[in-house]
């Protein structure tokens, strides 16, 4: 869907959308097959930010109203509020197959090409994996982060999993690469991380980060 200038400058007039309540949206999201992760990454939003928003702690905005029933339509078949394909429970197909990224990004020995039509191979998911969620894997570039990770290493992480501090996590930035780094915390506008060659911490502006990616598996 297309805003016009003078609706996004009446964005906090919600009157213009489909009524639902937001604290609804995980019912609905169940219903459908999803989860929050899957809906805050097509809406460009951190999963946290999503989660607050449905608590009540965050505003939502109207284009954001607008990219949730985007998203329903364009995953549930135009499934609405109170359809009979709305009210119906559907099981979620588990992924079948995990997109491998390892393309270097241009003009970065570190950053890996993380856009559409950027994987370079596929994988079975690990045989002890449950099932829950989607799994992306990339191929380590550089040597920022041996000795803990060397090139050409593989790694698994959980689309949308927030990565617990000192744990390794995948960095997803809005200009379509992503880093591998360990999660250190964040604070004041920034993602803090760590690398190991040289060692030291990397501070990232939060606004240029898409989504963090917890790692949980490695090959």
């Amino acid at each position: 869907m297309i805003w016009s200038n003078a609706q996004l400058r009446r964005e906090d007039n919600l009157s213009m959308l489909p009524r639902m309540d937001i604290s609804d949206l995980p019912q609905r999201l169940e219903r459908a097959g999803f989860n929050q992760a899957a809906l805050a990454r097509f809406m460009g939003l951190d999963p946290a930010s999503l989660s607050k928003t449905i608590k009540g702690q965050r505003q939502l905005k109207a284009h954001e109203w607008a990219k949730i029933e985007e998203f329903f339509a364009s995953n549930g078949g135009g499934e609405t509020e109170g359809s009979v394909t709305a009210m119906a429970p559907r099981r979620r197909t588990p992924q079948s197959r995990i997109p491998v990224y390892g393309y270097a990004a241009t003009g970065d020995d570190d950053r890996i090409a993380f856009a559409a039509g950027q994987v370079v191979d596929w994988l079975d998911p690990p045989p002890t994996w449950n099932g829950t969620g989607d799994l992306i894997a990339i191929r380590v570039l550089g040597d920022s982060m041996e000795p803990r990770l060397f090139t050409g290493e593989m790694v698994l992480a959980q689309v949308g999993l927030p990565p617990a501090r000192d744990r390794d996590c995948i960095v997803e930035f809005l200009d379509g690469t992503a880093l591998v780094k360990t999660y250190q915390g964040q604070k004041d506008g920034h993602v803090f991380l760590r690398q190991f060659n040289p060692d030291k911490q990397v501070a990232l502006q939060a606004t240029q980060v898409k989504a963090l990616h917890a790692i949980i598996w490695r090959r």
